[in-house]
């Protein structure tokens, strides 16, 4: 009975062998797949005095842990750089390419400004001039507008990888209970953990993670900032908006934001929280600057129809009685002067009134009455229900800010008439409206009539004193000593820095994790070659133990013959 027991173990031995070996060659080409070999033992009697044949002791799943765990941290960087690259890539982009950059845009309408200053008075230069304002203003929107969408698109994708990270946590949960129950009962569980170690390896592309064995086969699966998976239990994690406009990811029954170092989460936080904001705020710093330069001196100078009856500020404050320093204007006002010319019409007289402004005491609702009261009611401030400071001349006057002389000649002209800049802070005769990137546009009432492009100081005919401070913009260093074209191709510059060393640092983890990825193949890939030498192998095996029960076979009928 020994010689049938020997034989029928080598049997189911052999094959146990091949079917592993017809697992492997089957999945040699399965993404994730772990090279699998039998291990075998010899069987003895319960005394040890006589073998039994020979057992299937246990499968071995082959594996490199520390190969895998740096796999793991570099998909999870490359993650990280490969989102940020694109996005900055994106915010390249919606700056435009030549000549259609914005900086064309501004270098454009400065050309046309010194285009005009040999012709003031020409209405269809003026008109030009006002186009490649528009033309400027819709580049800054596109931009405005590009990178808007562009984190908007952010928003929604981090909340698109944050349900990934909730369904890949699950199912990595089903998994270690199902190898737990399959290993806990003697069996072994290789391909299920070659597909929980799958949805480990797409978790790792999207946040930081790293693994911990347990008993039985499971694994709690760790980020940096919080456990994903613990045993079979996964944890809940959300994204949302704080006050400041930024995303966080909390888990589910806390308030604590989770760190993610690396990962396309990360790399989408990142993005949406650092990288878009920085380009935006320099984006609108040139915008919100070129709107309070230009604005300056529009509203500081004189059309061809000369002074005005009227005039309506476009910015609005939250509380007139409040003082200005705390309305949060978009363009800040200092404490200095505005100087008001007010002309008689009748006699042609004018007279130059100052009125102190200090933005940290004085409310909008006392600098129209201080303005009322300088000028003894020939020019009558008002806030009106939009909270915007209204100007209105008397029947018989007309007013300005040009800083001209006065008339009769006494006093002389004034190079800078609105030194707290009230002006261009509350949105008075400018060039642009708007704060912004998205809202700066070319002033209505200079499209409708463009004899109020202010191009001169003088008032007289040809005078193009005010286009040559116009002019004199394009090189003013305004923005951390930089011009506005300046400012502009430096923050490009920035930009194409940042995208430049994302690529270096997704080239170098490339080349990292395909030089892991050949490490580990190595190791737990199938070579065919290899299953096949093995194959004959065990075919040999079965093909013995066939011949062996068939030898036992004929033996114990001849002892039966003889003992017959």
């Amino acid at each position: 009975m020994t010689g049938y027991t020997i034989g029928t173990s080598m049997l189911a031995a052999g094959r146990r062998g091949l079917d592993v070996i017809g697992q492997n060659i089957a999945n040699a080409s399965t993404p994730g797949y772990h090279r699998q070999s039998v291990n075998f033992t010899s069987r003895a009697t319960v005394n040890g005095v006589f073998g039994m044949g020979v057992d299937v002791a246990s499968i071995t799943r082959y594996e490199m842990p520390p190969v895998r765990t740096a796999i793991l941290r570099g998909n999870a960087d490359q993650g990280w750089a490969g989102v940020r690259l694109q996005a900055n890539k994106q915010i390249e982009t919606s700056f435009g390419s030549s000549p259609g950059t914005i900086a064309d845009g501004i270098e454009g309408l400065f050309n046309q400004i010194e285009q005009l200053t040999s012709r003031p008075d020409n209405t269809a230069v003026r008109r030009t001039v006002l186009g490649s304002g528009s033309n400027l203003a819709s580049r800054f929107n596109s931009a405005g507008t590009d990178i808007d969408r562009l984190k908007y698109d952010l928003n929604t994708r981090a909340s698109q990888t944050v349900s990934e990270i909730n369904d890949f946590a699950k199912q990595i949960a089903v998994f270690n209970t199902r190898i737990a129950l399959a290993e806990g009962s003697g069996n072994q569980a290789s391909d299920l953990k070659d597909q929980r170690d799958q949805l480990i390896d797409k978790l790792s592309e999207r946040i930081d993670v790293r693994t911990v064995e347990q008993p039985f086969g499971a694994v709690n699966v760790l980020s940096n900032g919080a456990a994903i998976v613990v045993g079979e239990y996964a944890n809940t994690f959300a994204v949302g908006s704080v006050p400041n406009g930024n995303l966080v990811v909390t888990q589910a029954g806390s308030t604590q934001p989770v760190q993610f170092t690396t990962g396309s989460l990360a790399g989408q936080l990142d993005a949406h929280n650092k990288d878009i904001p920085a380009a935006r705020s320099r984006l609108d710093g040139i915008a919100r600057q070129l709107i309070a330069r230009m604005n300056a001196v529009q509203s500081t100078g004189l059309g061809t129809s000369g002074p005005l009856t009227s005039l309506n500020a476009t910015t609005s404050v939250v509380d007139p009685t409040q003082p200005l320093a705390t309305q949060n204007l978009p363009i800040a006002m200092q404490a200095g002067n505005l100087v008001i010319s007010v002309t008689d019409t009748a006699t042609g007289l004018r007279n130059n009134v100052t009125v102190a402004i200090d933005p940290a005491t004085q409310s909008l609702n006392d600098v129209a009455a201080a303005i009322t009261a300088a000028t003894g009611g020939q020019v009558q401030g008002t806030v009106n229900s939009s909270n915007m400071l209204q100007l209105q001349a008397q029947a018989g006057y007309k007013f300005d800010f040009a800083g001209r002389d006065t008339n009769p000649p006494g006093g002389g002209t004034i190079a800078n008439p609105d030194t707290a800049g009230l002006l261009p802070s509350l949105g008075m005769g400018g060039f642009f409206m708007g704060t912004d990137a998205s809202s700066i546009r070319v002033s209505p009432d200079l499209l409708r009539n463009p004899d109020l492009l202010a191009a001169s100081r003088s008032g007289f005919s040809g005078d193009a004193s005010n286009l040559e401070r116009f002019a004199a913009l394009r090189d003013q260093p305004v923005i951390a000593g930089l011009s506005f074209s300046g400012e502009f191709a430096d923050m490009v510059t920035t930009v194409g820095s940042e995208i430049s060393n994302l690529m270096d640092q997704q080239a170098a983890h490339a080349g990292v994790l395909g030089n892991l990825f050949a490490q580990e193949q190595s190791v737990t890939g199938v070579d065919v070659n290899e299953e096949l030498v093995r194959l004959l192998e065990f075919q040999r095996m079965v093909e013995a133990a066939s011949k062996y029960l068939s030898v036992v076979n004929t033996a114990l009928d001849s002892v039966l013959d003889i003992i017959r």
